[in-house]
C-alpha cells in the first residue's frame, strides 16, 4: 500500500544523478585515507572515466543479460551530470590561489 506518489524523476533518475558523487565521494575518501594526503583530488578524467564504465555496464551490457535492468539514454546522462556535479563541489574546495604579486603587497 502506497501513501504518496513520487514525482518521476524522483522515483526513475535521482538514483543515477547521485551515483557518481556517491561513488566518487566514497573513492576520494579512501584514496586519502591510504595515501595520507589530504590534498589529492580527482581528476575530471577520472570521474568521467568511471561514469563511462558505469554507462557500459549498467546501460549497455547488464540489460543484455537480466531483464531487470532497462538502457535509458537518461541514465547516461544522469551519469556523467552527476560525476561532472561532483568534479565542481571537488574543484571548489580548492584554497584560492595567492599570485606573489598579491603576496608582496
Amino acid at each position: 500500500m502506497k501513501f504518496f506518489f513520487l514525482p518521476e524523476f524522483f522515483s526513475s533518475y535521482l538514483n543515477d544523478l547521485l551515483c557518481m558523487p556517491v561513488v566518487l565521494g566514497i573513492c576520494l575518501f579512501l584514496i586519502r585515507k591510504f595515501s595520507r594526503k589530504e590534498q589529492l583530488k580527482i581528476s575530471l578524467f577520472s570521474a568521467f572515466s568511471l561514469a563511462a564504465f558505469y554507462s557500459l555496464y549498467f546501460e549497455l551490457y547488464l540489460p543484455e543479460v537480466t531483464q531487470r535492468y532497462t538502457a535509458d539514454v537518461v541514465d547516461v546522462l544522469l551519469y556523467f551530470t552527476g560525476a561532472f556535479a561532483f568534479w565542481l563541489v571537488q574543484r571548489k574546495d580548492d584554497p584560492p590561489i595567492i599570485s606573489e604579486k598579491k603576496k608582496a603587497a
